[in-house]
């Protein structure tokens, strides 16, 4: 794995919609954020061993249920996810500095709508409570 290339056809395949399966099966490896509506979250590759952070926004509304959710997704560096472990109560600045034209998956749930994935590039931190 160089600096130009992420992951394994198993983690990160050319597909958004796979992709985001794909994610589904990699292992946690260390939760830097752990609440309700946001989350942060270091998972790897059993295959090859990449990282990724995943971040995950929610957004009540309260009515009706269904309230919008937001993922990114975006492979990291072993330094990368070293310097996210130690950001601690910063981990939003050091989120928004990280590889900002990075390809990263985006799954956004619009209240009301589908689930779409998509790729997009670098870190989003939506809205949450």
């Amino acid at each position: 794995m160089n600096a130009e290339t992420f992951g394994c056809n198993r983690c990160w395949p050319p597909w958004a919609s796979a992709a985001w399966e794909a994610f589904l099966a990699l292992s946690v490896e260390a939760e830097l954020v752990d609440e309700s509506h946001f989350a942060v979250a270091i998972r790897a590759c059993a295959a090859c061993g990449q990282r990724f952070v995943i971040v995950f926004t929610e957004l009540i509304d309260w009515a009706d249920g269904e309230d919008p959710q937001d993922w990114t997704v975006l492979p990291i560096t072993a330094a990368e996810a070293a310097a996210l472990v130690k950001a601690g109560a910063a981990i939003v600045p050091a989120l928004a500095a990280l590889a900002p034209r990075r390809r990263s998956l985006r799954r956004e749930f619009p209240k009301g709508r589908r689930p779409r994935a998509h790729w997009d590039s670098g870190i989003s931190v939506g809205p949450h409570d």
